[in-house]
């Protein structure tokens, strides 16, 4: 503070320019030197620079040493290298797994080799140290490895493969060792079940960098300790995994899970015992079949099933009733496959007629189709986005022809073929059809090689698409869209041979709006076998892919094309004959 002559005062920062404050003392001057509380005000600002400094510093070394490794000294930034927890001690033994006999049988020699290992070795013979369960999801995987541990006794340690997976590279690794160390310390032997192995078991890349990344670090252990450099009598992995073909060969070859054993889906017979399991407990009505529902739902798992079940008793208590009937589980399994129906329906009588025409459509087709699945139910109630249903009775297929293939696609394109024929024009009703026929037929062409021009050839191996030139890109694309064309084509034929049959079979569903099995037979009224059997679909075979550009040679005339030709005339035949007029294109039901 410096005072003035005249009273006034200033402030001057300290300290000032030179030696400002002795020559104005030495000039009598009255300066009076204030110095600010806690030093130089520069020494905070250095402070703070300096800590900032430190945490910037500290933060590249802890990412530089991540991207290396991890942190040493076991410090892995705040991420645990701990094994995933352990769960509790199954209660589920090998009695409780219906629908998979096979696999119960590959997997009950694990439990001797858990309960006594001794007489094996001294054969000589190495106890395998895992084995693989692959097939599709909900088909019991993780069950039978539960009962494995619960029928030999030993502790269970169940993980999945994303558990291993963090940013820093080491730490799945860490891991996995760890996992490894507790089921040696277990007294009576262990089980390790590696869930969806796929997500740490994935085929290794090529690239140079590829032995860098977690992923590859933590499937390097898990193959070290499958390998067993310590020896441990009573360790078995159980991996699970619903895509077999994009695991590592490292991790599948002998010595490590070298048993492979398929849990497919389950027959009509593995349904019902698994309708058995699943309904023990549940109060059932005495007219409540079992094998009918089994027989009604080829292609489910044993989830699926399950979920029938739990759903049909969520609606029984619904509804008051004090039993599970048989109406409870069809249309628990309706709910399964399009959802719960809708109350209040958005469509017009005009569209209620155009629906049940379209569904009546895909019956009939399937009724007169030797080799086709017969339509078992039938709805025009609204369900989720579906209008209408169609469901099929199913049956257990392994081998499908090309016969066969072609007349799924007919059925498929039966709703859109009585669309056209009856009304002249199609609707937007048969979008998810054309999806659904699309992918059989392209599925057909680059799978299962039902086409004469594209030949043997397929786009995937293990899991990996294959290079395929334009051109054969091209000549599967002309094959899709020509086995769809047929399809539809003869779909019409049909449509149009059986016309009375498909307009009883529509005024009875719009009548009571929902048919079961013997309600649909008797509206159709012909019998399956008055329909002769079809002729192959498709071209002669051609000697090899025509070159760009090239065109082939005109088909000779074949019985389906001739029958093409002369519908017309054959219709108006019949009409004259039957002494009635088909009804004309866009006409209303009566």
């Amino acid at each position: 503070m410096v005072w003035l002559s005249g009273g006034r005062q200033d402030k001057v920062a300290y300290p000032p320019a030179g030696d400002l404050a002795d020559r104005l003392s030495a000039a009598g001057a009255r300066v009076e030197v204030i110095r600010p509380e806690g030093g130089s005000s520069l020494l905070p600002l250095l402070l703070l620079s300096l800590v900032g400094t430190a945490v910037i510093a500290l933060l590249m070394l802890r990412l530089a040493r991540g991207r290396r490794g991890g942190l040493p000294g076991g410090d892995d930034g705040g991420v645990s290298t701990k094994a995933p927890s352990v769960a509790a001690a199954p209660a589920v033994r090998f009695a409780d797994v219906a629908g998979c006999d096979e696999a119960v049988e590959e997997v009950r020699e694990f439990e001797e080799f858990l309960r006594s290992p001794e007489r094996f070795m001294r054969l000589g013979a190495k106890v395998p140290s895992g084995l693989l369960l692959h097939g599709p999801p909900g088909t019991g995987k993780t069950l039978l490895a539960k009962a494995l541990a619960a029928e030999a006794g030993v502790s269970f340690f169940a993980v999945s493969g994303s558990d291993f997976l963090e940013r820093y590279v080491g730490v799945g690794a860490a891991r996995v060792r760890e996992l490894f160390a507790k089921a040696r310390r277990a007294e009576k032997g262990a089980v390790v079940f590696i869930d969806e192995l796929d997500a740490i078991g994935k085929r290794r890349s090529d690239a140079s960098d590829a032995g860098n990344s977690e992923r590859d670090q933590t499937l390097n252990q898990l193959l070290v300790e499958l390998d067993g450099f310590e020896q441990r009598r009573k360790v078995v992995c159980v991996g699970a995994s619903n895509r077999m073909e994009l695991l590592d060969p490292a991790l599948l070859r002998p010595g490590r899970l070298s048993r492979h054993v398929l849990v497919d889906l389950p027959s009509a017979e593995g349904r019902r015992a698994i309708l058995e399991v699943h309904a023990s407990g549940k109060p059932l009505a005495n007219e409540v079949d079992l094998a009918r529902l089994a027989d009604g739902t080829a292609g489910c798992s044993g989830a699926d099933l399950a979920d029938i079940l739990n759903e049909a008793a969520i609606m029984a208590a619904r509804a008051g009733s004090d039993r599970i009937g048989q109406a409870d589980l069809e249309e628990a399994h309706l709910r399964t496959l399009a959802g719960p129906p809708k109350r209040s329906s958005p469509l017009s009588e005009k569209e209620r007629e155009v629906v049940a025409h379209h569904e009546a459509g895909h019956a009939l087709v399937a009724e007169f189709s030797p080799s086709c699945d017969k339509t078992g139910r039938l709805t025009i109630r609204p369900r989720g986005r579906a209008a209408g249903l169609a469901v099929p009775t199913r049956r257990d297929r392994t081998l499908h022809s090309a016969q066969h293939v072609h007349e799924q696609l007919m059925v498929l394109l039966g709703g859109r073929a009585a669309e056209r024929a009856v009304y002249g024009h199609v609707s937007s009703g048969a979008a998810n059809d054309l999806q659904q026929a699309n992918a059989l037929a392209r599925r057909a062409v680059t799978e299962l090689g039902f086409s004469p021009r594209a030949g043997q050839l397929v786009d995937s191996l293990a899991g990996r698409m294959v290079r395929l030139a334009e051109t054969t890109h091209r000549v599967i694309d002309e094959e899709v869209e020509r086995m769809i064309a047929e399809a539809y084509r003869d779909a019409i034929t049909m449509v149009e041979e059986h016309r009375r049959p498909l307009e009883r079979l529509a005024r009875a569903l719009l009548a009571s709006q929902e048919l079961d099995r013997l309600e649909i037979a008797a509206a159709l009224g012909e019998p399956p076998q008055a329909r002769p059997a079809l002729p192959p679909a498709g071209p002669r075979p051609e000697p090899a892919l025509r070159r760009a550009g090239e065109r082939s040679a005109p088909h000779p005339a074949t019985p389906r094309r001739v029958r093409r030709r002369l519908a017309p005339a054959l219709a108006a035949v019949r009409t004259v004959l039957g002494g009635r007029a088909d009804r004309r294109p866009g006409a209303p039901i009566g």
